[in-house]
């Protein structure tokens, strides 16, 4: 079967659950799936090889020249100029630059319109030379440094030129923080205005020395980094009293105790502070001066190292571009500054700019590119393209690495739009976009809720065999409406993706796949491997499946996760009546769900109707309980119409035969989003089986290989229970990326100190 047919089989299952049952067999023989391939991506998997093209560019070049190999362009605009000349005479065969390895600083956005598209019988291919690195570069070359106080070497920048972050021999530096290696804490937040749903004053703890100074020189450009659950803000102070242990902002946030403000008991930094550049690798800006100062590592020397900052926030724009390929390039060092009002946060730091964007792409293809080192989101498609231009994906980016990002990743359209200019329809949002095969690791480096992957109010989208390790966050997220209606992310897939190490104690409050869909159907995450997900400790929310207020119909199959500091999957319901005709439940079918710290599932909010169906899951844990959060019943006896188990096997490795005496509860009307645990009553295994729940399910030892922590073989034995209720074997060994994956990410730095969490004996 082709792999775009049988991906089309899958978007099927996912939408129907009368197709359960076939699907993991046909899932299973999709284990190497790659987009099919058109005219506009006919390339060759990896950096390009060929040396033949209609033009060249070298960083020696000129553009008075011809643009042949031996005397090729210097400016890869030139390129683009000469290519719109070339198409009229050329068809039936792809038109080719090649661009030479060197670094390519941009003067300007490297832009793209209509007038740079290829065709369907003659794209147009941007790759590299046969065997080196072209680098595009939105940043720019620091030279002529001079040495300065205590070894320190400094620079004076042209005039009106300042910027918040730096690279030095191609890794990110970072400015001083007055606790470089910990955090502040928050005790109580209050408002100068008088207002009662606002606060712009904050108390902290007693910080340690030299944690919170009296004065700051440029008070302006010290940010007040705030982790709230969901958000970070990135705030400007208006004042500091050490006597009282008070700071005032310029803004205000939104009140509420748990989620926003200055939580009592949440962290927070001030950085870009001047008097505390002592840490060797730090910079600082002085901006009323104009002058940086640069603390070198050890071995660094200012005749052999290069340091790069950013200047323009976009590297690369195109905007209805059609049929072109982009192999084998680097695109790096994008600039994004915090405004001088201070950046109040949001939800997968999705206000801020990506450093490539291409709107309304047709047959657009990213082949083993790589985009690093930007100020926030690396790349994103945003419009819908030309529908059925250029089948059976309109944009695609595969075979990439993504990595130092200063928020997210790749970001797939947005928000949703309900009313007013812009509404979103399903035509007119993004659509038939492919992310595959990918390494992205190492980002939120700036803005530390960006997802790793956002596909927004968006359909169509396949994310399918990436490896998404080290953000502070979510790894995949679809949809970005709250509620039941206004969300068009419809038939989006996550399959076989390897995703761990997220969150690492400094967030809260996300997942390692995470829907947002509302009501909407062909959603799905199947065959991936998630794990190693940590919170803030003493806080909520590291998930690793996450469906959430309002999103239903999302078929959740064969998906290992292990090792979650909260539960190991998690459904937030949507408080309130729902649309007519009540919308389907999500389906958790077919999981391996193991050492899920404070419970193996997790439930919030209400619902009136059937919402969350789990079925030959195998539940393996050794803490807390087998659920947590909120179960209520509407006042019934019985819970099958709101909930319904059956099928499963449960585990706890702590307890003789794995059932504790009282392993389920309920819980009695609770107010929406008023706690994270509503008190409890316990019911035993059969009292729990006669609310109708359970009826086929066991209390047995799974019989994996081996589980312990570090081994992670969760393959069941032959003789495991759980083929007895239904289970059925899948491969988490196929999830990440495809043996033909060659780019390597370096080590990055991190951005923030982690916290070491309050549950580490899994």
């Amino acid at each position: 079967m082709r792999a775009a047919t049988l991906r089309r089989v899958i978007f099927a299952c996912a939408a129907s659950a009368i197709l359960v049952l076939i699907c993991p067999s046909l899932r299973a023989q999709d284990e190497s799936a790659s987009p099919e391939t058109t005219a506009a991506s006919n390339v060759t998997a990896g950096p390009n090889t060929s040396t033949s093209a209609d033009f060249y560019v070298a960083t020696n070049g000129n553009d008075s020249w011809p643009g042949t190999l031996a005397q090729p362009f210097k400016t890869v605009d030139h390129a683009r100029i000469a290519v719109e000349g070339l198409k009229t005479h050329v068809s039936g065969r792809t038109i080719t630059v090649l661009i030479r390895g060197g670094t390519y600083y941009l003067p300007s956005t490297w832009s793209f319109t209509s007038e740079d598209s290829g065709s369907s019988t003659t794209p147009i291919l941007y790759a590299n030379y046969p065997g080196e690195t072209p680098v595009i570069s939105g940043g720019r070359l620091l030279t002529a440094w001079r040495v300065g106080p205590n070894n320190s070497w400094e620079l004076t920048l042209p005039s009106g030129v300042y910027f918040t972050q730096l690279w030095v021999n191609g890794a990110r530096r970072y400015r001083p923080r007055t606790t470089p290696s910990g955090y502040l804490y928050f005790v109580n937040e209050y408002s100068t205005t008088g207002s009662t749903n606002t606060v712009n004053e904050f108390t902290y703890r007693t910080p340690p020395a030299g944690g919170v100074l009296s004065t700051m020189a440029n008070l302006g450009d010290v940010e007040l980094i705030n982790f709230e659950a969901w958000d970070v803000a990135h705030m400007r102070i208006k004042s500091v009293n050490i006597s009282t242990k008070t700071i005032v902002t310029t803004s205000s946030l939104t009140k509420n105790s748990f989620f926003t403000g200055f939580i009592n008991g949440h962290h927070f930094l001030l950085e870009n502070v001047k008097e505390a550049l002592k840490v060797p690798g730090q910079f600082y800006v002085d901006r009323p001066t104009g002058m940086i100062t640069y603390l070198p590592k050890s071995g660094e020397s200012m005749t052999s190292t290069t340091i790069v900052a950013p200047r323009l926030q976009k590297i690369m724009t195109a905007s209805n571009l059609g049929y072109v390929t982009f192999q084998g390039l680097t695109f790096a060092h994008s600039d994004y500054q915090v405004p001088s009002s201070g950046y109040n946060g949001g939800q997968a730091d999705n206000g801020t700019p990506a450093a490539i964007t291409m709107t309304n792409s047709t047959g657009v293809v990213f082949e083993s590119d790589t985009v690093e080192h930007t100020g926030a989101y690396g790349i994103e498609f945003e419009g819908p393209g030309v529908s059925g231009g250029a089948t059976p994906y309109l944009a695609q980016f595969r075979n990439g690495l993504i990595t130092d990002t200063g928020a997210g990743g790749i970001r797939v359209g947005g928000m949703g739009v309900c009313t007013g200019s812009g509404t979103h329809t399903d035509a007119n949002v993004p659509q038939h976009i492919y992310i595959g095969n990918n390494l992205i690791t190492g980002g939120s480096r700036i803005f530390a809720v960006g997802f790793a992957v956002l596909v927004g109010d968006a359909h169509n989208v396949l994310v399918e065999h990436n490896e998404i390790s080290d953000f502070y966050n979510t790894g995949v997220g679809v949809g970005f409406n709250w509620g039941y209606l206004c969300n068009y992310a419809h038939d989006d897939v996550v399959q076989y993706n390897l995703i761990h190490d997220l969150g690492q104690g400094v967030t809260e409050d996300m997942g390692g796949v995470y829907f947002l869909s509302g009501v909407n159907s062909g959603n799905a995450a199947l065959n991936n491997k998630i794990y190693n997900i940590e919170q803030t400790p003493g806080t909520y929310g590291a998930w690793g499946l996450y469906a959430d207020a309002g999103a239903t119909g999302v078929l959740f199959e064969n998906n290992l996760v292990y090792r979650t500091t909260d539960a190991s999957l998690h459904m937030n319901s949507q408080a309130g009546s729902p649309p007519s005709p009540t919308p389907p439940p999500n389906r958790f079918v077919n999981n391996i769900l193991a050492y899920g710290a404070m419970g193996a599932m997790d439930r919030h909010n209400d619902t009136n109707f059937l919402s969350m169906v789990f079925q030959h899951n195998v539940f393996y844990y050794d803490k807390a309980s087998i659920q947590y959060g909120y179960w209520y019943c509407e006042g019934k006896p019985t819970c099958t119409n709101y909930f319904a188990f059956n099928d499963n096997l449960y585990y706890n490795k702590n307890v003789t035969g794995g059932e504790t005496a009282d392993p389920f509860f309920r819980t009695p009307l609770f107010p929406a989003n008023g706690g994270q645990q509503p008190p409890i009553t316990w019911m035993t295994y059969k009292q729990w089986q006669a609310q109708g729940e359970d009826t086929q399910s066991l209390f047995a030892n799974p019989l994996f290989v081996n589980p312990t922590p570090g081994v992670d073989n969760f393959t069941l034995e032959s003789n495991s229970p759980a083929f007895g209720v239904g289970f059925v074997a899948f491969n988490p060994a196929l999830a990440g990326r495809l043996s033909t994956a060659t780019l390597q990410a370096p080590v990055n730095a991190p951005a923030y100190p982690p916290l070491t969490t309050a549950i580490t004996n899994f």
